[in-house]
């Protein structure tokens, strides 16, 4: 091996390059076969981590959660008042950085039955994602973002009709990792929406799959 060769070795940045040139380039000795090894797992996890959906973001996964909703209602009496028996949501997302990372996502609260008739509500939202790691399989997660929502409320007594607009939401959660690239997750979120008759909070108490790329 040439100095040149050996100059490119000294190189860390380069070490993932020289994985990929052809074996018998490295055949001389067993030493650098396993050199050459090593770096291209290296290579091939740096770059499964930088994939992301998201700009600016790598480590990309995506998910999706279902759950039970919990309106903030407003019911008047005489009349059935029941949260839907299913929501949930699917998002993707990526870190920023080691800590911190985005997400965006649909979520939809399902139907309400309120005053006589049905409230609907549904948005997208983009939040920022927190992250601890505890241990080597669990992890807890915070998030704070807004939600783009539109609602529809119709009733027998009381202020119907579509609304729509940008509400604060946040959340919280825990994650188990079941394998390097699958994680199981149970949230909870909270959503602000613009009703016919008023703002409102809805939540979701979900469990779910999250998938890294």
């Amino acid at each position: 091996m040439n100095r040149y060769h050996l100059g490119l070795l000294r190189r860390p940045a380069l070490i993932a390059f020289a994985a990929l040139v052809p074996l018998s380039a490295f055949s001389q000795t067993s030493s650098n076969y396993d050199s050459a090894r090593s770096a291209d797992n290296s290579y091939n996890r740096n770059a499964d981590s930088s994939r992301s959906w998201l700009p600016y973001t790598h480590g990309g996964y995506w998910g999706f959660n279902l759950g039970t909703p919990d309106y903030e209602k407003n019911c008047a009496s005489g009349f059935t008042c029941d949260d839907p028996s299913v929501g949930g949501k699917i998002y993707t997302g990526g870190q920023i950085n080691k800590w911190l990372g985005a997400e965006l996502g649909y979520i939809n609260f399902g139907k309400l039955e309120r005053n006589g008739g049905d409230t609907k509500a549904q948005g997208i939202n983009l939040s920022l994602v927190g992250t601890i790691p505890v241990g080597e399989v669990f992890s807890v997660f915070g998030k704070v973002g807004t939600t783009y929502g539109w609602t529809k409320t119709d009733a027998a007594v009381g202020a119907t009709g579509n609304e729509n607009g940008f509400g604060l939401s946040y959340g919280a959660g825990l994650g188990f990792n079941l394998n390097p690239r699958t994680q199981l997750v149970a949230e909870w979120d909270k959503h602000e929406f613009k009703f016919a008759d008023r703002r409102a909070d809805a939540d979701l108490y979900s469990v779910g799959l999250k998938f890294r790329f």
